[in-house]
């Protein structure tokens, strides 16, 4: 059945598979559906764009000024907002992202991100991410910060000063829970 549904939506979908092979940017979505695709157990570009509306938001994303003329055919996720000028790496899952805002310089490649995420301007500036950087629910990180790679923001978690690498991140004010599996629980 679920089959189905997506050959039919293929007519809905035909200027999303062209808007595909024709992008610039047809490596990141690549990226894009190989992740969703391990972390989902399977699917294509096809079932993604017909069930997944963070995913779309992403392609529209990544396709750019193309996606006006085709969004009215398959809307992306409306609370998720990713700025034009936000650069986004490949392989990025965006999971239940209900009101998540990415406004950042920099989002690195392999990030998981899940809902209601706040990535903010703090006095112009904006945060750059870190590659493999998973930030769970409720999380805010704002301003002239960046967060290093393989790092973990727990739930809630609120981030206004630059983190390392390899860290795990709680509380409001954020503090360092973990550095490099070792329990150290430091003031950023």
């Amino acid at each position: 059945m679920k089959k189905l549904f997506v050959i039919l939506n293929l007519i809905r979908l035909w200027p999303h598979m062209l808007c595909y092979v024709c992008s610039r940017n047809k490596q990141h979505i690549s990226a894009d559906v190989a992740a969703y695709k391990a972390e989902y157990k399977g699917g294509s570009l096809l079932s993604f764009l017909t069930f997944n509306r963070s995913f779309r938001t992403l392609f529209y994303h990544r396709i750019g000024g193309l996606s006006k003329v085709i969004k009215w055919l398959a809307p992306g996720q409306v609370t998720l907002t990713i700025p034009k000028m936000t650069k986004v790496g490949e392989g990025v899952l965006l999971f239940h992202s209900y009101g998540t805002i990415l406004n950042a310089r920099e989002i690195g490649e392999g990030c998981r991100i899940v809902c209601n995420i706040t990535l903010g301007d703090k006095k112009g500036k904006t945060p750059i991410i870190g590659k493999h950087v998973e930030i769970l629910p409720g999380a805010v990180i704002t301003g002239d910060v960046t967060i290093g790679d393989n790092c973990v923001i727990g739930p809630n978690a609120v981030v206004y000063k630059s983190v390392p690498a390899n860290c795990v991140i709680v509380g409001n004010p954020a503090y360092i829970l973990k550095r490099d599996e070792i329990v150290v629980n430091e003031k950023l």
